[in-house]
C-alpha cells in the first residue's frame, strides 16, 4: 500500500512538471500538422490524455522496455546454454568414438622376405605395397649360405643387405639369417615371435626345386600376394 502510494505521489509530481507539460504540447503539435487533431487546446483544457496518464504511459513502456530486454537476454542466455549443453555432448560422443576407435584398432603385421641382392626400386615398391597391407612391416632377409643352396651366390654380403633392408622407411624390423625355403617350423617360429598376421610376396611364382617356397604359409591361410614391379630384377641388371 504504501509502495502505491508513493508511485502515485511521484506520477503526479511528474504530471505537474514543464518537462510533461512540454513534452504534451509538442506531441499535439505533431498530430495536428498530420491532421489528427483539428482544434487547438491547452493541456490543462480537454486534451487528448491527461498528464497523469501521459506519465503512466511513459511509466509503463519504460518498463515494458526493461522487460522486454530482461527477457531477451535470458533466452538468449538461455540458448547459449542449451548450445553449450549439445557441444558438450557432441564433443564427448566425438572423444567415446576416438576412443572405441583406438581399442579397435589392431596392429596388423605383415612379414615379406628375399635376398634383396642389389637394392634396387622394385625391392622398395614391394616393401611399400607389402607395408600398405598392414601396420607393421617384418622383413627377413635370407643368408648367404640359403641362397648359394638354391641359387647362387649372392652379390652383397648377409650385413651388406641387412643394412640396406633396414635403412627403407618402409621396413619397420629386420630378421637376419632367414631361410630362402621356409618350412613349416621355421614358418611357425617366425609368426609366433614376430606376431606375423600375413607372408606377403609378390604374384610372380617361387618354385625351387620343384617346391612352392611359400606352400606352408598359404596351407595356414596367412599368404598374401602384391604385384611385381616390372621391368627391374637383380638378374636383369647383373646380366
Amino acid at each position: 500500500m504504501a509502495l502505491t502510494s508513493t508511485i502515485d505521489s511521484w506520477v503526479q509530481e511528474a504530471a505537474d512538471s514543464e518537462i510533461v507539460e512540454d513534452s504534451l504540447l509538442w506531441i499535439q503539435n505533431r498530430l495536428r500538422e498530420l491532421g489528427l487533431v483539428e482544434n487547438e487546446h491547452r493541456v490543462d483544457e480537454d486534451f487528448f490524455i491527461s498528464p497523469r496518464l501521459f506519465v503512466y504511459s511513459v511509466l509503463v513502456t519504460y518498463c515494458v522496455g526493461l522487460a522486454s530486454i530482461f527477457i531477451y537476454r535470458y533466452r538468449r542466455r538461455s540458448r547459449l546454454k542449451r548450445e553449450l549443453q549439445e557441444a558438450k555432448a557432441q564433443l564427448k560422443y566425438l572423444q567415446e568414438k576416438l576412443l572405441q576407435m583406438d581399442e579397435n584398432k589392431r596392429e596388423v603385421r605383415i612379414f615379406m622376405d628375399g635376398a634383396f641382392d642389389l637394392m634396387h626400386y622394385g625391392h622398395m615398391n614391394a616393401f611399400r605395397l607389402g607395408r600398405s597391407l598392414g601396420t607393421h612391416l617384418v622383413v627377413g632377409v635370407n643368408s648367404d649360405e640359403s641362397i648359394t643352396q638354391c641359387k647362387a651366390a649372392p652379390l652383397m654380403k648377409d650385413e651388406e643387405r641387412l643394412t640396406m633392408v633396414s635403412a627403407c622407411k618402409f621396413v619397420d624390423e629386420v630378421v637376419p639369417g632367414c631361410p630362402y625355403i621356409m618350412n613349416k617350423d621355421y614358418l611357425d617360429y617366425v609368426i609366433e615371435k614376430y606376431r606375423i598376421d600375413y607372408v606377403v610376396h609378390g604374384d610372380d611364382p617361387c618354385i625351387v626345386n620343384g617346391v612352392d617356397v611359400y606352400a606352408e604359409s598359404k596351407k595356414a591361410g596367412k599368404y598374401r600376394s602384391i604385384p611385381r614391379t616390372e621391368g627391374v630384377s637383380t638378374t636383369d641388371i647383373v646380366g
